[in-house]
């Protein structure tokens, strides 16, 4: 029987990494009887989470691809499990591998699940197994803050509250583990902690164990370091710039200003106060230790992360941090508008 290996994030778990590999491997993967969708964007299967809502809802995702309805979304569900199908009976896998974060933060209730399920199974995946890493609520929340920000976001204190709107869906380790469990059935998930601090080598080996493939069926050597944390002075300046201008969110698709953030002020990333870590502790204490004795043979402390301080500097050094990201920001827009300029011209030359 075929076996698929449904790898569902979470959100900040290494999954752009893991997705990057499998697909620039797909081929030499192929060849090995083992498929990884070629429907699939960079190697991210989001297009089937979305074909997985129950019911329309407009997000990011469905304006990104240009569902704005009901029938729509019924359109764009029918033509994607199509498609996996077709690449199913056309290859023949043994192994189905499919991955995306989204299915675990976009997915929100048995009823969506349920219908990826289906779904699925209707395409031709079979024996299917449901892999996570699970990561302290807090890690995640700091480095999905600190993208917010490389985004355009203007990030307040109020993000830092394990019930944000953001992030409390992503973080509520309890309730994923429940809703994914009902659906799939408990012996079908492998529920595993993200390697806190250690090498992203060791994330891929341990992914590459619990899918079963041997590091010699693929080039360990197609890796790339994706999303780099930018240190936190960094952060805090664009965040600022964030809360008088949308320049940065007017950027955010071009990868230019994203590639020189990260190269001229890579770091660690947001650290949060000691108020924050506390809350998160209080908040998570009970759902922890319910996770650990059902999952973790009740592993204490489930997460052992540690929490470094913030980061001072002088405010002369904040001043000439900030004025060196709003020149590469002002460099970046004027690279814009003269991107935008021959299809401007192309415009006039019409009328």
């Amino acid at each position: 029987m075929r076996q698929t290996i449904l790898h569902i994030g979470l959100e900040k778990t290494g999954t752009t990494s893991i997705q990057f590999l499998l697909r620039q491997n797909r081929e030499q993967l192929l060849n090995s009887s083992i498929l990884v969708s070629n429907g699939s964007a960079s190697g991210n299967n989001f297009h089937l989470a979305v074909a997985s809502y129950a019911k329309f809802r407009a997000d990011g995702l469905t304006r990104q691809l240009s569902i704005g309805s009901e029938a729509e979304l019924l359109k764009f569900r029918q033509a994607t499990i199509q498609s996996l199908a077709a690449e199913i009976k056309s290859t023949a896998p043994e192994k189905v591998i499919l991955s995306s974060e989204h299915f675990q933060s976009r997915l929100l209730g048995t009823e969506d699940i349920s219908l990826l399920k289906s779904l699925l199974e209707e395409a031709g995946c079979e024996k299917i197994k449901v892999l996570l890493y699970l990561r302290d609520p807090l890690k995640i929340v700091m480095s999905h803050h600190g993208m917010a920000i490389k985004k355009g976001i203007h990030v307040t204190a109020d993000f830092y509250r394990p019930e944000h709107r953001r992030i409390s869906h992503i973080i509520d380790h309890k309730k994923t583990l429940s809703n994914w469990a009902a659906v799939f059935g408990e012996d079908s998930m492998d529920v595993r902690l993200y390697p806190e601090g250690q090498s992203g080598d060791v994330l891929i080996a341990d992914f590459l164990g619990a899918a079963g493939v041997s590091p010699d069926q693929l080039d360990l050597s197609k890796q790339e370091l994706r999303n780099v944390n930018l240190n936190a002075l960094a952060l805090d300046a664009l965040n600022r710039v964030n809360a008088k201008s949308d320049r940065v969110r007017l950027l955010a698709e071009d990868r230019w200003l994203f590639n020189r953030l990260e190269k001229e002020f890579a770091g660690r990333g947001l650290a949060p106060t000691a108020e924050v870590v506390e809350l998160f502790a209080e908040h998570f204490a009970a759902d922890h230790r319910h996770v650990a004795k059902r999952w973790f043979d009740s592993k204490t402390p489930l997460f052992a992360s540690s929490y470094r301080p913030e980061e001072k500097s002088s405010g002369e050094d904040q001043e000439r941090l900030a004025e060196a990201i709003d020149k590469l920001i002002a460099k970046a827009m004027l690279r814009r508008r003269l991107l935008a300029l021959p299809r401007k011209l192309g415009l006039l030359g019409k009328r």
